[in-house]
């Protein structure tokens, strides 16, 4: 479990960075896109043999350079593992969760010029990025003491996602600004304390994670300074 005032200044550092990194950047234009997207989601929180499972999120994203944004984001799905075959460990559980998270993504291209060749334009938008969350768990899990039972256990947990992923114009406009995006991304979820498969016994692992492998669009709105104009047509 990462203490508070250790993950403050951990946020501190990586939030100056990446400020000071994109003010580098000048644009002429910002962006805000509203969004969605699916994918795969694991849990490795106890139960030997995670299982893969669907989920779902939407999200809204502000970007005041073309190299830097800030993105609220609602997920939810399911995580699961099962007990395997003859196993002396007989945890499973199925977590129904909803989550809400705000994180910072810096892209590749705050660190060099893309128009110098065709290679740095095309990797200029692979991006990482880190943020805060907190999740709100339905669990059912196989009671441990108790044969053929089940419990029910409702919960809220703390998350750190670390994200990494590509994200590509599908559509511009006539002055060549974005208006239909693709997403790909690799997330990681840092669980802070117990409670993922709903078991807080003295074998309970005092943090855990989960995986998420989503493809998503984003529908972008141009914003122009008070002297331009804004616009989101196919035009």
């Amino acid at each position: 479990m990462i203490p508070s005032k250790g993950l403050a200044k951990i946020y501190l550092v990586v939030f100056l960075v990446f400020v000071f990194s994109a003010s580098r950047a000048q644009t002429r234009y910002q962006q805000f896109t509203l969004g969605g997207g699916a994918g795969v989601a694991t849990a490795y929180a106890g139960a030997a043999q995670p299982q893969a499972n669907p989920a779902f999120y939407t999200s809204a994203c502000y970007y005041p350079s073309t190299v830097f944004n800030v993105e609220l984001e609602g997920q939810a799905g399911m995580l699961s593992g099962v007990a395997p075959l003859r196993s002396i460990d007989l945890k499973s559980f199925r977590n129904n969760y909803e989550s809400i998270i705000l994180d910072a993504n810096l892209y590749l291209g705050v660190f060099f010029d893309p128009k110098k060749s065709a290679f740095l334009n095309v990797i200029k938008d692979f991006y990482g990025g880190i943020g805060y969350g907190v999740m709100a768990n339905s669990i059912n899990n196989a009671d441990l003491t108790s044969a053929n039972t089940t419990d029910h256990v409702n919960n809220t947990l703390k998350i750190i996602p670390v994200k990494g992923g590509y994200e590509y114009n599908i559509i511009r406009n006539k002055y060549n600004e974005p208006l239909l995006k693709a997403d790909l991304s690799i997330r990681f979820y840092y669980v802070n304390g117990k409670g993922l498969d709903g078991y807080y016994d003295n074998y309970a692992k005092a943090s855990s994670f989960y995986t998420y492998y989503a493809i998503g669009l984003k529908y972008t709105f141009i914003i122009k300074a008070p002297y331009g104009r804004g616009y989101n047509k196919f035009d």
